[in-house]
This record gives C-alpha cells, sequence and structure tokens, in this order.
C-alpha cells in the first residue's frame, strides 16, 4: 500500500498561522461556519437552477435561446456545487451536521456522488495535493499531462488547443464513467476507496436512477430525444468547463509546485501546510464578483489550509496567510486576475506537451 508522510515534527509555520486564526476569530466573535449571505445565495442559485430546469422543459421556446439557457443552468449547477456543496462536504457550511449532510448531498442531485467525492478530494486530494500517483486531481491520462512526471505521447504537443473540449465534456465523464469505475474497482487513483455501507451503496444507487430520470427520461417525455440530447450536450459544457476552469486555476498552473511517487512510500520535506501553500495558487483575489460566483475557490491556497472554515472567510483570512508566507520565506502564489490565470493554465499545459 502506498504511504505519504510529512515532515512535521517541526511544523511552526502551520502553529503561528493556526493561532492568527484562532485569534482572528476571536477578537471578531464570528463562527467558521456560513451566515445569512452565504443562506442567501445558496437559495438563488438552488432556486434558479429549478427555474431554468422548469423553463427548458415545459415552455417553448426557439432552439438557440434553449442551448444558452442550457448551458446557464450547467453553470449555475457549477456555482450549487462551489457554494454549497463544496462547503457542506467539508462541514464547514454549518455548524449543524444534519444540514452539512443535507446540503452535500446536492452533488448526487448535480448527478455525482458524496460519498466517493469526499474521499477522493477532501482526504486524498487535500492531503496529496499534485502528487503524482495519488491525487486524482491530476491523475495520468493519455489526453493530458498535467505534470513532468508523467509520460508524454505525441499527441500532448497539442493539448493545450484540444484540452478545452475536454474540459466541455469533463462532467459527463465524471458522471457517466468515473464514479461507475471507482465504485467497481472500490479505487481512486492508486489508493482503495473506503468501504461503503448499505445506505451508501443504496445513495449511490439512488440518486444514479434519479439523475437518469430527472435528466434524460422525463426531459425526453416532454420535448424529444434529439431537443433533449441538444439541452443536455448544452447543459455539460457549461457544467464541465466552469467546474474544470475553476478547480484547474487552483493547482495546474506554472506557479505551483508538483511531487512524484514511483514506490510505495515517499517522505516529503515540507511540512504539510508548507506543501499545500507551494502546490497551490490563488487567483482574482480581491475580485468580489468572482468570489460569489466560484464561492471562494479563487483563495485557494486558504480553503486548502483550512478547508473546516466557510469560504466567505477567505477574503479576511488571506491578509494573515500573506503576513505568515512572508514571515516564514515561503511563497504565497497568486494571479492578479482570472485572465491571467487561465493564461498561465494553458501556457503550463503547452510546455507539460512539448517533448520531455
Amino acid at each position: 500500500m502506498i504511504r505519504i508522510t510529512y515532515n512535521n515534527k517541526n511544523a511552526v509555520f502551520f502553529t503561528s498561522l493556526k493561532k492568527a486564526v484562532d485569534n482572528y476569530f476571536e477578537q471578531t466573535g464570528q463562527k467558521r461556519t456560513g451566515n445569512i449571505r452565504l443562506y442567501i445565495k445558496s437559495v438563488f442559485f438552488i432556486l434558479s437552477a429549478i427555474a431554468l430546469y422548469i423553463t427548458l422543459l415545459f415552455v417553448k421556446i426557439p432552439l438557440l435561446p434553449g442551448i444558452l439557457l442550457s448551458i446557464l443552468l450547467g453553470f449555475v449547477l457549477a456555482c450549487i456545487g462551489f457554494n454549497v456543496m463544496h462547503d457542506a462536504n467539508h462541514e464547514s457550511y454549518s455548524s449543524s451536521k444534519w444540514v452539512n449532510k443535507t446540503l452535500g448531498l446536492t452533488l448526487n442531485a448535480l448527478g455525482g456522488n458524496s460519498f466517493i467525492w469526499k474521499q477522493k478530494h477532501n482526504i486524498i486530494h487535500h492531503t496529496y495535493t499534485n502528487i503524482d500517483g495519488v491525487d486524482d486531481d491530476i491523475a495520468k491520462s493519455p489526453f493530458i499531462r498535467m505534470c513532468s512526471s508523467q509520460r508524454w505521447v505525441s499527441a500532448h504537443r497539442i493539448q493545450h488547443l484540444y484540452t478545452p473540449f475536454l474540459y466541455a465534456i469533463s462532467s459527463m465523464i465524471w458522471i457517466l464513467y468515473q464514479d461507475f469505475e471507482k465504485y467497481f474497482k472500490k479505487k481512486i487513483c492508486n489508493l482503495p476507496l473506503r468501504r461503503m455501507s448499505l445506505t451508501d451503496h443504496l445513495m449511490f444507487w439512488i440518486s444514479k436512477v434519479l439523475y437518469i430520470l430527472f435528466y434524460l427520461v422525463i426531459p425526453i417525455i416532454f420535448t424529444d430525444w434529439h431537443l433533449w440530447l441538444i439541452y443536455f450536450i448544452s447543459m455539460h459544457i457549461g457544467l464541465g468547463f466552469t467546474l474544470s476552469i475553476i478547480f484547474q486555476l487552483a493547482h495546474v498552473v506554472e506557479e505551483t509546485e508538483f511531487e512524484s511517487i514511483t514506490a510505495n512510500s515517499k517522505q516529503i520535506d515540507n511540512e504539510w501546510a508548507i506543501h499545500q501553500v507551494k502546490t497551490t495558487s490563488n487567483f482574482s483575489g480581491g475580485n468580489k464578483l468572482i468570489s460569489w460566483f466560484a464561492g471562494g475557490l479563487n483563495y485557494q491556497i486558504e480553503h486548502h489550509l483550512f478547508p473546516r472554515i466557510c469560504h466567505i472567510h477567505y477574503p479576511a483570512l488571506s491578509a494573515l496567510v500573506q503576513a505568515e508566507c512572508k514571515t516564514f520565506q515561503l511563497p504565497y502564489n497568486s494571479i492578479p486576475t482570472m485572465s491571467g490565470a487561465i493564461a498561465s493554465h494553458f501556457r503550463f499545459l503547452k510546455l507539460m506537451g512539448s517533448k520531455p
């Protein structure tokens, strides 16, 4: 079994940072979870998704506006993922466990599975960020080469050109194939999937059946399969591209570092928190509109250091993290604009696609 450890014997950086963050919450008297602003935003996105779904199902509209509304529906579903599901499954949405558990199931409503996602994201990705061989977010692929330790093939020369098309269908691949692959193989990347209870199995299959019912069967009944197919693909273009861009800008850019594991065990030289800082990047810090839609995931460094703190606090915490990074002479990767981060991502893909 693969074993990766960090040099946490003298974890002075995170100890100091945690103390500063604890002082912040003590002085401000705020909860570490969400507040009314988050709850209003959640209701807005969920009701918007329902309204768009009903409109596409029952209102006769021209094809082009229907395609645009389908793409918009995909975008709104991604925003539910960023703002509701993500915090809930990190148990940072609310101080109530049942609220977090219930809202975490919004992922199942989008077609995914919260049990698999929590292990893939919360445990594996947040523990082994950008470590090739264990982090499923940068898992080796015949189509995309995301770090220098991965095998190069000639098609990678143009990966920076065709990757946007893969991002556009990524949510379909995830929902209709990758979840099932992980479920049946009982493995995420090279690590075993935690044992599922009977309830977990039932939730997996019930939610997948309901996804087929609400996203395939009912739309075909009330429209026709040609129109459904166009709208379904359009919705996933909006969903897949939005999810991919936001998450890729966090780790797969020129500014971040990567590790790889070639044996069954590896010791990372740094403490866990320093590894998170070096393998993660922010973008568009201070842009309130992007932070609002992206659920604070443009403050990815703060999220990786404090995943149990709700994203509404990340802008305030960023000043504390920057100060601690400066004190300990650590990089604080922050790209000023989203366009700059996208450019960095595709430049990096082009670099990884050039022959090693």
